[in-house]
């Protein structure tokens, strides 16, 4: 008997996550079987150095063949990301989710965003309460000011981790951003506000507080890490 292919690519970008990801990838696995069963869920190991490798062939076998693993030497959260929405468009998986394997993605939030796919070509959640400290509220809002006066544009939660899009609609989009780009996830949302036609739509969520492991940009690289994204943005934003 066919089985009919997939609607949805959950991208699950994972670096030295072994003390987390097995409850985020179960948590959402059953969450996502509420709403459809035609999904892959696609662990992308980021050149991992503990244990996490172990955790993930663990998961394979718990959660089965729609559970998969994608592993490549280390390039940053940001390229991993990429990789799996590159992944969704090479085949040909309408919609991708992506989330991160920290915990701090609630999935009690998924059926908002799956309920608005047909709706928006790309949603976002917005961080509206956060369990992870006040100097992450403050990083988010200056981002905020950053991409305003910088490119002109609003985005009300540019780095948000929690996202589901329209894959067709974003791929030429991923395909701008270059290798060295590492918030990759900030200059597409960029990109997608600055297009013509794209729709977008937003859900508040609950930022949980990490269930392991650290943040993969500290607080006290925010300003090299500014100047950098600046770079980069304008980069993707020239033609040619």
């Amino acid at each position: 008997m066919d089985h009919p292919s997939p609607e949805l690519l959950v991208v699950l970008p994972v670096y030295n996550e072994q003390a987390s990801v097995r409850k985020v990838a179960i948590e959402f696995f059953e969450e996502i079987e509420n709403w459809t069963e035609h999904f892959v869920f696609l662990a992308l190991d980021d050149g991992s150095t503990d244990n996490t490798p172990t955790v993930l062939d663990r998961l394979r076998i718990q959660l089965g063949p729609r559970f998969e693993i994608l592993r490549h030497a280390n390039r940053g959260h940001g390229q991993t990301c990429l990789a799996g929405y590159r992944a969704a468009a090479a085949r040909g998986i309408p919609f991708v989710l992506q989330i991160d394997s920290d915990g701090q993605c609630d999935p009690q939030y998924f059926f908002r965003f799956w309920r608005l796919r047909e709706r928006a070509d790309v949603i976002y959640g917005v961080r509206t309460k956060r369990d992870d400290g006040i100097r992450r509220v403050i990083a988010s809002m200056v981002l905020r000011v950053f991409l305003l006066v910088g490119f002109r544009v609003l985005c009300l939660d540019a780095n948000i981790p929690y996202r589901l899009m329209k894959t067709d609609k974003i791929a030429p989009f991923v395909d701008r951003i270059g290798p060295d780009f590492n918030l990759a996830n900030i200059g597409l949302a960029v990109a997608l506000k600055r297009a013509a036609g794209i729709v977008d739509a937003h859900v508040p969520i609950r930022f949980r507080e990490r269930y392991g492991g650290e943040p993969s940009v500290k607080l006290s690289l925010f300003g090299r890490k500014a100047m950098e994204l600046y770079r980069n943005i304008r980069q993707m934003l020239t033609p040619g």
